[in-house]
């Protein structure tokens, strides 16, 4: 989960990179192919405006990533968030897996020690064991990552579509990474860090099993369907899927719903009727009432918004 900003080694295989930066703060996005492992080690000096990376956040949208900080190794799965801070950079290890579904794409933002300051959460669990531990080593997250939502998605979704210039450009940024950031904040403090223990086949069945959701977002899979296609019991299926994915499976079937309805509503192709049954709901009513709730806006609104 370190910075892919500034990556120039040619064996990194960048097929669409970007950066924004604004006071206080950088922006980056972006996908690439892998066909293989990839293993790097990236040093101080590789990095663009350090002073810009004491909070580094990333959004693992598909893919796996390993990394290395002093010593302390930790990963973030696709579609998981996760976070770190340090005083000041080390060097890093970095092991990115290929996606199982082709190319490899990120989000990540990361704040100046003074912004960070400027707006630190005096009552966020996660952020105070942060504080009290930052000045002595490097912080990052070693539990359970989160989930990235879909409310997350159409922040992140805004803020790659770039719709103003020059001085409103650093005002929409910096709002939007601000409401980004609350989101984050409040998915690792309501975590649950009670843990099952899964063997490897358990977690390979899970994996298989999100795939499976991923793969029928036009069907409703039942539990008992899900059970018996991946071959592991309900029980463990229920628990360890919220274990492994930060998410229940019922709320990771209409993340990946709505996920799916922002891309067919950003490519203004298909109608309502058509995006409500490519993402299993009887009638576009229902959908539109499922798209509002998450999102705060009717499916209509945002396609009018993004034409």
């Amino acid at each position: 989960m370190t910075s892919f900003q500034s990556y120039r080694d040619q064996r990194f295989p960048v097929s669409n990179i970007r950066l924004l930066e604004t006071d206080g703060m950088s922006i980056t996005w972006g996908t690439f192919h892998l066909t293989d492992e990839l293993y790097i080690q990236k040093y101080p000096a590789d990095t663009n405006n350090p002073e810009n990376k004491y909070f580094l956040s990333h959004f693992c949208i598909s893919g796996n990533t390993e990394s290395t900080i002093t010593k302390r190794q930790f990963s973030i799965f696709g579609g998981q968030h996760s976070f770190f801070s340090v005083r000041e950079l080390s060097s890093v290890h970095l092991h990115i897996a290929p996606s199982r579904r082709g190319d490899n794409s990120f989000f990540e933002y990361s704040l100046s020690q003074q912004y960070f300051k400027e707006h630190f959460i005096q009552d966020s669990r996660v952020l105070n064991d942060m504080a009290n531990r930052i000045e002595k080593e490097p912080f990052c997250w070693v539990g359970k990552n989160p989930s990235i939502t879909p409310s997350m998605t159409y922040l992140i979704s805004e803020i790659t579509r770039q719709p103003y210039s020059g001085a409103m450009r650093s005002l929409f940024l910096e709002c939007k990474i601000i409401e980004l950031y609350l989101a984050q904040i409040h998915s690792f403090d309501s975590c649950d860090c009670k843990i099952l223990k899964l063997s490897r086949g358990d977690i390979d069945r899970l994996y298989d099993a999100r795939d499976y959701i991923s793969e029928n977002l036009n069907k409703k899979v039942s539990i008992s369907t899900l059970s018996r296609e991946i071959g592991i019991n309900q029980t463990k299926l229920k628990a360890g899927f919220k274990q492994l994915f930060g998410t229940t499976i019922f709320d990771y079937a209409i993340d990946q719903k709505m996920k799916l309805a922002i891309a067919l509503l950003e490519e203004n192709r298909l109608s309502l009727t058509e995006i409500s049954d490519k993402t299993g709901y009887s009638h576009p009513n229902h959908f539109s009432s499922a798209f509002k709730r998450k999102f705060g806006v009717s499916p209509s609104m945002f396609e009018f918004r993004h034409q």
